[in-house]
């Protein structure tokens, strides 16, 4: 599976992508805490991959698809030059006729979010076949064909827009609706590489999606697991509860050796943090098979919370406790009232 996804919305772009395969690189105990395993993480390995989104200089970002090796040279090429280039369009332009022709075997999509510090914001979508997309959509998805790719349909992006949401708040939407679309069995847990997460660039500057837990639950709540995520420096660690796993996903040059980085601490701090689903801003719950999806947004992480809390952890597992408010919520039916069945329920709560 690969999905990316760019949408301009205001003065802003909002980019999301999957987390992408995972490769085992090392052990657990080289990125613990204090070089020594956590008492609640399993004998295994710690996973790092190259991230699908990357930040290239203050306020800009790109998100790639296809050729993982080819990708990591147009990058390259994209950082290097784009200090000097006259505008963000000019730059994908030289992309295609400095290192073009491409390969047709080897392809590779980009989309390339910018704003600037007066307010202007810039989504453009460019491929080794095409080259530029010439058009002024405010939104593109590129990477193979899924499930996902149904998520953000025209309807739903005008929903949002009419709601007149902040950026930080439409984030999180976002990645979690695309989230449901995927094809889930709860029994096999929420891989850490089918993630999706995202950034936004807003001002000149980039935000990264806040601290999120996502859990996905059977109807009824027969049997629930859980992915936690934050993202430090460019980058993500991921915690799975159902194999006791931490996924490092970071740009190419990273991914590799991620043990012999100079951002080895924070990468420790992030595994540790991992472990307190409790500190976590944004709680995504999804039904699986149903495209029942609630966002949970916490505002004072100091005070506990009303509506869902952590009553024990154990091998990074733990029992969660529900508000009544928030378990009609989850287990709300896909029908409504006046119109019958719908496709999706989305509801957001402030805690």
């Amino acid at each position: 599976m690969t999905y990316c996804a760019g949408w301009k919305y205001k003065n802003s772009v909002c980019l999301l992508a999957d987390a992408g395969a995972v490769n085992y690189v090392a052990s657990v105990r080289h990125i613990a805490v204090d070089d020594e395993s956590p008492d609640d993480m399993a004998d295994g390995h710690v996973a790092a991959s190259p991230l699908r989104l990357v930040a290239l200089a203050s306020g800009v970002a790109v998100a790639y698809a296809g050729d993982v090796e080819l990708a990591g040279q147009l990058l390259a090429f994209l950082h290097e030059h784009q200090a000097h280039a006259t505008s963000h369009r000019e730059l994908l332009t030289r992309l295609t006729l400095e290192l073009g022709p491409f390969d047709a075997a080897r392809e590779v999509a980009l989309l390339l979010a910018a704003s600037s510090p007066e307010g202007e914001a810039e989504l453009l979508h460019w491929t080794t076949a095409d080259g530029l997309d010439a058009s002024a959509a405010d939104f593109h998805q590129i990477g193979t064909p899924t499930a996902h790719h149904s998520a953000l349909t025209p309807e739903l992006r005008g929903a949002l827009a009419a709601g007149d949401l902040t950026t930080e708040r439409l984030l999180p939407i976002l990645t979690a609706v695309v989230q449901a679309h995927g094809e889930h069995v709860v029994s096999k847990g929420l891989q850490v590489g089918d993630l999706i997460f995202g950034l936004r660039t807003e001002h000149g500057a980039i935000a990264w999606q806040d601290d999120t837990h996502v859990v996905l639950y059977e109807p009824e709540f027969a049997f629930s697991t859980h992915v936690s995520v934050r993202a430090r420096d460019h980058a993500i660690a991921a915690h799975s509860a159902f194999n006791n796993e931490v996924s490092v996903f970071a740009p190419a040059a990273l991914a590799v050796t991620p043990a012999h980085t100079q951002r080895l601490d924070a990468w420790r701090r992030a595994v540790h943090a991992a472990r307190d689903p409790d500190r976590f801003r944004l709680w995504v719950f999804i039904s699986a098979g149903e495209k029942v999806v609630t966002l949970v947004i916490r505002n004072e992480l100091e005070r506990e919370s009303r509506l869902v809390r952590v009553a024990g952890i154990n091998q990074g597992k733990f029992d969660l406790s529900l508000s009544p408010e928030l378990t009609g919520l989850l287990l709300r039916p896909l029908h409504n009232r006046d119109r019958g069945p719908v496709p999706l329920h989305l509801s957001v709560r402030e805690d």
